[in-house]
């Protein structure tokens, strides 16, 4: 009996978590599944979870240590529910406490290496170029997430325009990125979704939030990231500009010069 497809398939089929936070229940539980060896799951002790906190402690943060073993805990409490084990042993065991997530904003080489990561599959180059969109832009993420490809069209993948209730804004696009989002759209988006006009349909901000954090994952970043500390680096970039101009155009130069830019 696979207990971890189980409980992700009961989990999924309630609503409690969705296909993207599945992945990382999935690898906190098999972690701890590799920590424990020569054990089965259903035998782990709270000496076991004990050790395990330690070990994690090496390379983790408090915040990252209580997001792992939450997904640890429902295991287990999902255990208890259905009679596979009579007793928990997260029970009488204080998980770090929470702390507040951090609010320093990405590096730039965090980003770059972000970006090396991901594949040349439809879902990685979409999200390759959201990102790029953020770092080259500042908008936000419902912003970039919301865009149509006529509107781009209209502006010939050079500009990207949103018109609100409340605002009014423009973005120029680096030639490269122009490039990219145009063949991302007449090629690949057409080919996926053919006659769809909102560009990133499929998407939630949490989705792509949950997405993001696995590349960083993958990038080899610790800490815990979020696409919104992307927009945290720009305004920080400003706050350093003596002159107050042209800021974004050296936030792109230099973007190019470290190969976020390049193919």
């Amino acid at each position: 009996m696979d207990l971890i497809k189980e409980f992700l398939d009961n989990s999924k089929n309630i609503g409690k978590i969705n296909s993207n936070t599945l992945e990382i229940y999935r690898k906190d539980i098999e972690d701890f599944d590799g920590f424990i060896v020569g054990k089965e799951l259903i035998d782990a002790t709270s000496q076991d979870i004990l050790n395990y906190i330690e070990k994690l402690k090496e390379r983790y943060s408090d915040r990252s240590i209580y997001r792992k073993m939450s997904s640890i805990k429902s295991f287990y409490k999902y255990l208890c529910k259905n009679r596979v084990i009579d007793r928990s042993p997260l029970l009488e065991i204080e998980l770090p406490k929470k702390v507040a997530k951090s609010t320093l904003p990405l590096e730039k080489w965090e980003i770059k290496n972000i970006l090396d990561v991901c594949n040349d599959s439809y879902e990685e180059r979409r999200d390759l170029l959201i990102i790029k969109i953020l770092a080259e832009t500042g908008l936000k993420i419902g912003d970039v997430l919301d865009l149509e490809k006529e509107s781009l069209k209209l502006a010939d993948y050079k500009v990207i325009n949103i018109y609100t209730n409340s605002r009014f804004i423009s973005e120029n696009l680096s030639l490269k990125l122009s490039q990219d989002l145009e063949e991302f759209c007449e090629v690949m988006l057409s080919k996926e979704y053919p006659g769809r006009n909102r560009i990133f349909d499929e998407l939630s901000r949490q989705s792509f939030r949950v997405r993001f954090m696995i590349y960083a994952k993958r990038a080899g970043i610790q800490r815990d990231v979020s696409p919104s500390m992307i927009k945290k680096m720009i305004i920080e970039e400003k706050l350093k500009d003596e002159n107050g101009i042209t800021l974004l155009d050296k936030i792109r130069a230099e973007y190019m010069r470290i190969g976020i830019g390049d193919d």
